[in-house]
């Protein structure tokens, strides 16, 4: 079984490209290599003058399926499950990139396969702009990443996010856009919120930014709890210092090379 989903506004281009099936999208050879393994790979075409990414995954994991329909919920590919994300953020006001096409393929009801292709988003990778910005723009910069975090979890979307997970367009201290990308997740819908959740899953974000190299300092974490914790709900308020507190001890287990 094969699910095809092409937004209207580009059925023509990538008619005209031969790239309007399932089977041509999960195959082509156009465009320049991003990223390649035994998995998966990741694409960029031109096609007329403008520019898209075609992410495809060759190997799904038979248990995703098997947890989504304990969950009562449709088993689906890691591509088609960020198609499917994409929508929750942008019917919540989020900013994110524009899917262009989706699909994967079913045998006995169980993904074994699939592809997303986006449209590039305008702008700059944040987590570039950070490291050479000052200090006014990088302080200003974490206030706009903690009210986004915060936001996000507001509405129950706990995936992993960090500064590179973002293209920006605009001055940091102005009306700057954060655009999000690469929502890879394995719970592609909103989660109930709670207090204990938020908290948890706000320090398993810092541990895993920490580990990936998006260290800042204890004045820029300060801002962003301050940002984050003023984005929450109140049904879900968590006082800003004993969770900089928490933050702090993540940060010096890494200091001493024992983060998670």
């Amino acid at each position: 079984m094969i699910r095809l989903q092409i937004n209207n506004s580009y059925q023509d281009l990538l008619a005209a490209n031969q790239l309007g099936s399932y089977s041509s999208l999960m195959h082509t050879e156009a465009g320049t290599v991003i990223e390649q393994n035994e998995q998966r790979d990741v694409r960029r075409l031109i096609l007329g003058e403008q520019c898209f990414y075609l992410k495809r995954v060759n190997c799904e994991k038979i248990t995703s399926a098997f947890e989504s329909y304990l969950a009562g919920k449709a088993a689906h590919s890691k591509p088609f499950k960020e198609m499917l994300h994409y929508g929750f953020l942008r019917d919540r006001g989020f900013d994110v990139a524009e899917v262009v096409a989706v699909g994967e393929q079913l045998k006995l009801g169980i993904p074994n396969a699939g592809f997303i292709m986006t449209k590039e988003v305008p702008g700059q990778d944040l987590s570039r702009v950070f490291q050479v910005a000052d200090q006014e723009t990088r302080l200003s910069i974490m206030r706009r990443f903690g009210a986004l975090v915060g936001n996000l979890h507001n509405y129950g979307f706990f995936g992993s996010i960090r500064l590179k997970d973002i293209i920006c367009f605009g001055e940091p201290a102005e009306a700057m856009t954060m655009t999000l990308i690469d929502r890879e997740v394995r719970n592609p819908y909103p989660k109930r919120t709670t207090k204990q959740k938020v908290l948890k899953r706000l320090l398993i974000n810092v541990r895993r930014q920490t580990s990936q190299g998006e260290v800042f300092s204890p004045k820029e974490w300060k801002i962003f709890t301050k940002y984050y914790c003023r984005n929450l709900s109140q049904t879900v308020r968590i006082d800003k210092k004993s969770t900089r507190d928490e933050i702090g001890q993540i940060l010096l287990k890494a200091t001493r090379g024992g983060a998670e």
